[in-house]
């Protein structure tokens, strides 16, 4: 067997996740059907992270497992004038047989970016979130600060994911202004307006993340920036028993992006 770790970027608007699912528009069903309709012989891939429904990627990793050998820089070339447009190959090369994306990982940085209008356009909507409500940003920058560290995370997520444990270490959270023009490096594939020059972007980087963690943290802090709830009350929850019932509702999954997977 052949083995090859591929990195790719993809725009998740249209797509249910990354995983693959049957019958389901899926980036690794797209990008299996490719990989198929170029390769004569079996061929497998496993990714790094289960992005969800509507979530981008700068930095995603893929496994490629086949009985054809492939010469990596043609083999490029190939895949990404096959490819949809909403995916990019960056590279592919050769890895070890051992090498599981899902467990030799290190951490995982992902970065949710939004602004704070009254009234966006739907471009602006693509690839970054907006809350209508005005914030306070100094009452979530100490909910951000909580946030580092390691924590039972159990009602900062979403049931359904199959985990033995909802314990997490944060070892970087920041809140601040940015151009996503330059934070977002490829704007081929994630275009922006122009006149968007400045948004805010949430940067966690963790050991692992929980099914739409990283949303449901964003819409309690917004919750925070609004008022409604108390910087006490997120750092009860993050330290507390678990509740039935949140106040909040999940950040909408447009301003999220895989941002880069350390191995």
């Amino acid at each position: 067997m052949n083995y090859y770790q591929a990195r790719i970027q993809y725009d998740g608007t249209n797509y249910f996740g990354f995983q693959w699912q049957k019958d389901i528009p899926t980036i690794q069903n797209d990008f299996n059907l490719v990989l198929k309709k170029i390769i004569p012989e079996k061929v497998t891939t496993m990714g790094a992270s289960r992005t969800d429904t509507g979530v981008h990627a700068l930095d995603q990793i893929i496994k490629i497992t086949t009985e054809f050998p492939i010469e990596c820089g043609t083999f490029l070339t190939t895949l990404n004038q096959n490819l949809p447009a909403q995916i990019k190959c960056l590279d592919i090369i050769p890895c070890d047989g051992a090498f599981k994306p899902t467990i030799t990982a290190v951490s995982k940085e992902y970065r949710y970016f939004f602004t704070n209008q009254k009234i966006v356009s739907l471009p602006e909507l693509r690839f970054i979130a907006n809350h209508s409500k005005k914030l306070d940003l100094n009452s979530m920058m100490i909910c951000v600060k909580e946030i580092l560290g390691t924590h039972d995370f159990k009602n900062y997520c979403s049931t359904g994911s199959n985990v033995k444990s909802t314990v997490r270490t944060i070892t970087i959270c920041e809140l601040g202004e940015v151009n996503p023009h330059t934070t977002l490096p490829n704007l081929n594939l994630f275009s922006l307006p122009p006149n968007l020059t400045s948004c805010y972007q949430l940067k966690i980087v963790g050991n692992g993340f929980l099914k739409q963690m990283i949303r449901h943290l964003v819409g309690a802090l917004w919750m925070v920036g609004s008022g409604k709830l108390d910087p006490d009350d997120f750092s009860n929850l993050l330290h507390g028993a678990k509740i039935d019932q949140r106040k909040w509702k999940v950040a909408p999954p447009n301003g999220l992006f895989l941002y880069q997977i350390n191995f």
